[in-house]
Parts: structure tokens; sequence; C-alpha cells
């Protein structure tokens, strides 16, 4: 007698087990530990940085709040270009004195940006200071962008020189971290010959993951790891969140955004196009992760292992305020201190109004998401109710 053929609920429910295996303000003035629950109890978090260039710091701002909570662990991080450079420059830190330690390196890294770009060539621009505001933020990246139009960085900079390394060298222990994965992280880099993503765990950690994972082709050299050619990993994984899910065992991933959700109104100059552009190619790879937890939520087999995970699964998303928009794109180079000073207050207050709504949510198994407000409607359910 001959089977029944499996439905398309099972025929997804096989193919979510395929995916599966290819998936394979100032810095905080008092010092203290604190809380914002009344008799905190100790709750682990998983962290996913998005990459964004300078806007890197308003990630500073949330990490730097984030590390101020008492009882709050912080099990895995999951990073991209200026979120992977945070995640190494916090786990080294933390593991070396605990969060105050974290604090105080961050808060050099990003201390030590705003002088390399104050040095450099194309440091702060005067006009940029006396304009202040939008223009001013325009202006201060808008000088580099239009040079690196004008040549490559093999041209501009055939010693193939990168302060960061030097940066990243001094700060980061990498030793350590390669052997203590008390924090486990995971850095993205994109593959220059393939265009997939490559991550790199605790043991490969290197200042050469770091640049590969920040490299902007119109700025830097593509960088060399293994024989292999890495450019920013936010082109394909900006953060990647499966590998937090994998390899971390605790229920809530928090990710930390560098752009808002949702843009208002129609971009019809050319100006406007090129930012909503560059914002919607920023989000996409985080988006499209996304949406495939959504959908593997509803596809995989509920018994089994990865399914009894993702039904656990508590997304949380820390979102940069709508007056962040007010940002330029280009603003992205902009590293002036007060610049950089200003996003990183905007991140802590973010992180505070974040804790005092969502802290009593962790570790119990809910969450605000995303998938709601982003994907009213799941494609995969749709898939399963054969519409699709």
């Amino acid at each position: 007698m001959q089977g029944r053929r499996p439905g398309k609920v099972g025929r997804f429910r096989s193919l979510a087990g395929s995916l599966l295996a290819f998936l394979n303000r100032a810095t905080a003035p008092s010092g203290q530990r604190r809380s914002s629950r009344t008799g905190a109890e100790s709750k682990t978090i998983a962290l996913a940085l998005q990459g964004g260039g300078s806007h890197g710091a308003f990630t500073w701002g949330v990490l730097d709040r984030l590390l101020e909570e008492d009882g709050l662990k912080i099990e895995a991080i999951s990073g991209a270009s200026a979120g992977a450079m945070n995640a190494v420059v916090l786990a080294s830190g933390y593991l070396e004195g605990g969060p105050e330690a974290a604090k105080a390196a961050l808060a050099k890294l990003w201390q030590s940006v705003a002088e390399i770009g104050r040095l450099a060539p194309h440091g702060s621009n005067p006009l940029a200071h006396l304009l202040g505001g939008e223009i001013g933020d325009w202006l201060s990246g808008s000088g580099l962008q239009f040079l690196t139009r004008l040549a490559s960085p093999y041209q501009l900079n055939p010693l193939d020189l990168n302060p960061l390394r030097g940066l990243m060298e001094e700060l980061v222990d990498f030793d350590r971290l390669r052997r203590n994965r008390r924090i486990r992280l995971f850095v993205s880099a994109t593959n220059v010959h393939t265009g997939s993503p490559r991550l790199f765990a605790n043991r490969e950690l290197s200042s050469d993951v770091l640049l590969a994972s920040s490299c902007l082709p119109s700025m830097h050299r593509a960088v060399e790891i293994d024989g292999a050619y890495y450019w920013d990993g936010g082109f394909t994984a900006n953060p990647a969140i499966f590998p937090l899910i994998r390899h971390a065992d605790c229920a809530d991933i928090v990710t930390v955004h560098i752009d808002t959700q949702g843009h208002p109104g129609l971009p019809v100059t050319g100006h406007e196009i090129s930012n909503r552009l560059e914002r919607i190619m920023t989000n996409a790879p985080l988006l499209r992760e996304i949406q495939t937890i959504a959908d593997l939520r509803t596809l995989a087999d509920p018994d089994s292992k990865f399914g009894r995970r993702l039904r656990g699964l508590a997304l949380h998303h820390i979102l940069p305020p709508e007056d962040m928009t007010q940002f330029e794109t280009s603003s992205k180079l902009n590293v002036d201190w007060s610049f950089l000073a200003r996003l990183r207050d905007i991140g802590r207050s973010t992180a505070e109004d974040w804790l005092l709504e969502n802290s009593g949510r962790i570790g119990t198994g809910s969450a605000a998401t995303l998938e709601s407000s982003l994907f009213p409607r799941s494609h995969a359910a749709r898939l399963a109710e054969g519409q699709i």
C-alpha cells in the first residue's frame, strides 16, 4: 500500500530541517551597578550588535547602560563592523575586570577613534563645526566620501596603513579571548569572491578579523585571512542572529539596531533616494534573518530540539529614537568627539527607557518582537495555509 504524500506543512518542516543544516551621556558618573527592577535577580542575555560606522557610538551608549544593570549577565555577542568592535572590546574588558573595565574599554575605544579622526588628513571639518546641526553632520562625512569617488584605497593608501589595527591590539587581549570563552563572540565578514558571510568565533579572533569585519571597500583594501579576502560584515550579516540561537543557552537575544525601522515619506530627490537606499541595505540582512526565524518557528517540527529552541526564544529589540533620522547617512563617517558623545548619550537614554519597559520580560519567554510590526502576516503562515 502506497503511503500518503506529506502535506504542505510536513514538506516545509522538512525544508526547515534542511535550512537548519545550512545555517549549521558621560560615561556612567556613579560607576555603580544599578537596576531598573525591584529586587533584581540574575538574568542572562545574548547581544546582537548592528554595524554602522560612527553611529556605533549609539551602541556604545546602550552597552554602557546595560553594563550598569545589576544582575544582567551577557553570555554571547554577535556583531558586524562597528558592532563587532564594540563586542570584542567589551568582552576583552569584561574578562580583565568585569563591567567597569568593559565600560572603560569601550570609552577608550571611541575616544581613540575620535583622536584618530582628528589627526587624519580628512579629519574634523572646521566649516562643519561652524555650521553645526544637520548640515554640519553632513559636511563632516561628505569630504571623505567625495575623495573615495576619485580614487580607490589601493591608490590612496598603497602601504595599506590602518590606525585601527594598532588601536585594536592595544585595547584587546586576543590571546585571552581565544582561551576564555566566558563571553562567546561571533564576528561577521563578507567574502569578496563569493559574496557570502563568514563568522569568526573566539578561537579565530585577531585584529585582522576586526579590520575585515569593518572594511568598507571604498576606504580600505580588502583584508586577507587564510588566503581569502574580506569586506565589511554588514553587507551580508548585520549582525548574525543564528549563531546566538545555536550556541548560546539563554532564551533572550537583544538586538541593538543602528538605523530606525520605517521611514515616512517618499524619497524623491537624488540625495533622499541615496540616503534611503543605504538605510535599506544596512537593515536588509538583519530583516531577512528575523523573517527566517519567524518562518522557522512555524515550519520547524515542534517536537524537535530546534523547534523547542525556537519556540522558547525571545527576541528583544533596542531601536534608536526617531529623531536619529535627522542624521544623514554620510554622518556615519563623522568621528568628531562632540558627535560621538552625542550619540553615546542618546544610546544611554534609549537603553534606560528600554530597561524600564522591558527588563521584566527578560527570562519570561516574552518580548516585544519586530515580526508583528515589520511583517504583519508571516510568510510562513501563508505558506502553511496553501496561499503561496
